[in-house]
């Protein structure tokens, strides 16, 4: 990968590289929408291996479909993932103002009110995405963007999990900014959306705190802190806000917030309990405003003169007209005319609840019943399993019958009777091996029959036993491929221009879900090709009714796909520069 400074990549026009780091973000112009944009390119490291590019590509891929999947307020919009001439680029969204790094590094700490005002634009955003099956995985300080309208956007999807799709990163790899990582996380085990909770948590703590919670001189100190340090409270955090951290930062994912809008209502209940820590008390007045001559004021506005204390123990008994009155001693305020106010002792312990000798006899018998509910337990699996065993061998054995029968099945049976029967035989099969192997099979049958229908000129027959093939044996990429070229040829001899795209765009779709099964290079080149071709013609298509964009991305998905220094990539590229020009030459 070069490291000068390109004048283009795909339509937008590099103005200057921002910043620098795993990848490459420059500031760039969109000459169609006439709007800047952030460009993100590929950094391949030198000396990387073809399965360790492969990989990095996998994983660029996988954040612009993370991040374009995603539109909300408070994240990043991706608008294109692209590649030009080996080199591939995401543009998204111009951000204005600066990280949140930016801003606890020049101001130290944030006031608590506006550290859970950004805190909760960040939940807003998350909650979004994990309703999408998208986890970022990265949340820190420098992936928060603070813009100049006080809004806050979440950045960098570079890492994200899509639950929705295989994960790429193996089980025990680790991804992340260690001290703001999950402790599952840090150990490589499989995470939910409750991780991301954990590191906005972190975050938060830091912006009020001024500091991050879990401090080491390494990255093996600092994981170490974060599966086993308690962080302290912050000076500046009431007690309401300081048990949504402590539950957002719980070692447990179970004893976290379920979801970012629990977490979001907690905030904002802390928000409201401001103020609400100071106590008072009635006896020293400690935390109420004094009046000049020691006159306090109380809740409610009232004004009440300073006590008289008098070491009281409520041991020795009432004292004259029912008020308990010991001697005078060191201490003692006298005011007389004024009921006297005694100091408070605690009353003694009570006795406890059960007598030794109970909790003794209480304990046996919960071990007793502890013990006997396990044998009971042990004896229902034992049971349960051995039923299972039994049913898994009568299951085995029926399967084996009729996969003989299956096997004897008569090679030179018409064709439709044979799916027939064969049909009929797979409903009474029970073990997922038996089912799979003969949904194979009758796949191969459905294709037969559909190539000899489509012989007979009977397009629709062949499309439907086509597709049953692929629901049969969806990741064999023959089948789809059998789809593409039926749809090709009825798009060719297709007359009206509607239904002709409508064709040419079904014939790409299957070329492509051909294309993306197969492993073989060769094969892997020709079903490109049916893509290559299915997508040009259904860019003319898109040409001729007007929609300039839609013919751009699908010409995007055919040169992809397109075999290097074919004729029909060539004719993509020309017809791609045609547009531009045509894009060009339309602005004023």
């Amino acid at each position: 990968m070069s490291s000068s400074l390109p004048a283009t990549l795909g339509k937008y026009q590099i103005i200057r590289e921002i910043a620098r780091s795993n990848d490459i973000v420059y500031e760039g112009y969109d000459p169609v929408m006439n709007r800047r944009v952030a460009i993100k390119e590929l950094a391949m490291p030198s000396g990387a291996s073809s399965s360790q590019q492969e990989e990095r590509l996998s994983r660029f891929k996988r954040e612009a479909r993370a991040a374009g999947t995603l539109a909300h307020p408070n994240i990043m919009t991706v608008y294109e993932f692209g590649e030009d001439e080996g080199r591939y680029f995401i543009a998204m969204e111009f951000l204005d103002g600066h990280t949140l790094r930016n801003e606890i590094d020049t101001k130290g700490f944030l006031p608590p009110d506006e550290a859970v005002d950004i805190a909760l634009q960040a939940l807003a955003g998350l909650e979004y995405a994990h309703s999408k099956g998208v986890i970022h995985r990265d949340i820190k300080p420098d992936n928060i963007q603070l813009l100049s309208d006080d809004r806050v956007k979440l950045t960098d999807f570079g890492i994200a999990r899509l639950t929705f799709e295989p994960n790429i990163t193996m089980d025990g790899q680790v991804f992340g900014t260690p001290s703001y990582m999950s402790p599952e996380q840090v150990v490589g085990r499989e995470i939910d959306a409750r991780s991301d909770l954990f590191s906005m948590g972190v975050v938060l703590y830091e912006m009020i705190a001024g500091k991050k919670p879990f401090l080491g001189d390494s990255v093996v100190a600092t994981t170490y802190a974060v599966m086993n340090h308690e962080p302290d409270q912050p000076a500046q955090c009431n007690y309401a806000l300081w048990q949504v951290l402590i539950k957002a930062m719980d070692k447990s994912p179970a004893l976290r917030f379920s979801s970012a809008a629990e977490m979001m209502e907690a905030l904002k209940n802390a928000q409201h309990s401001v103020g609400d820590d100071m106590v008072i008390d009635p006896r020293t007045m400690a935390g109420a405003p004094m009046y000049p001559g020691g006159m306090a004021q109380v809740p409610g506005g009232s004004v009440m003169p300073p006590p008289i204390l008098y070491p009281f123990n409520p041991y020795t008994g009432p004292g004259p007209q029912g008020h308990p009155m010991p001697m005078p001693g060191p201490g003692v305020a006298a005011n007389m005319g004024q009921a006297p106010i005694p100091i408070y002792y605690p009353p003694p312990p009570r006795q406890p609840l059960l007598k030794p000798e109970t909790r003794h006899t209480l304990g046996r018998v919960f071990m007793a019943t502890l013990v006997l509910g396990t044998l009971i337990a042990v004896i229902l699996v034992a049971v349960t399993q051995l039923s299972r065993a039994i049913q898994s061998m009568r299951t085995h054995s029926h399967d084996q019958e009729v996969a003989a029968r299956l096997d004897k099945t008569d090679a030179n049976m018409p064709l439709d009777e044979r799916i027939s029967t064969e049909e009929k035989l797979r409903q009474t099969l029970n073990d997922p091996g038996t089912i799979a192997a003969e949904n194979g099979r009758l796949a191969s049958l459905y294709e037969q029959r559909g190539k000899r229908e489509l012989g007979d000129q009977d397009k629709a027959s062949a499309e439907q036993d086509f597709i049953k093939a692929t629901e049969m044996d969806p990741q064999n990429g023959a089948y789809y491929s059998d789809l593409g070229a039926l749809y090709a040829e009825v798009a060719q001899a297709e007359r009206d221009p509607s239904q002709g795209l409508s064709m040419w765009q079904l014939s790409t779709k299957s070329w492509k879900q051909a294309a993306d099964l197969v492993q073989n290079p060769e094969q892997r080149d020709k079903y490109g090709e049916g893509v290559a071709i299915s997508g040009y013609e259904a860019a003319l298509g898109l040409q001729e009714i007007g929609d300039a964009v839609e013919a751009r991305q699908q010409l995007y998905v055919a040169r992809d796909y397109a075999p290097a220094n074919s004729p029909v990539s060539k004719r993509i590229q020309g017809l791609l520069d045609q547009l531009d020009g045509d894009s060009t030459d339309s602005q004023p």
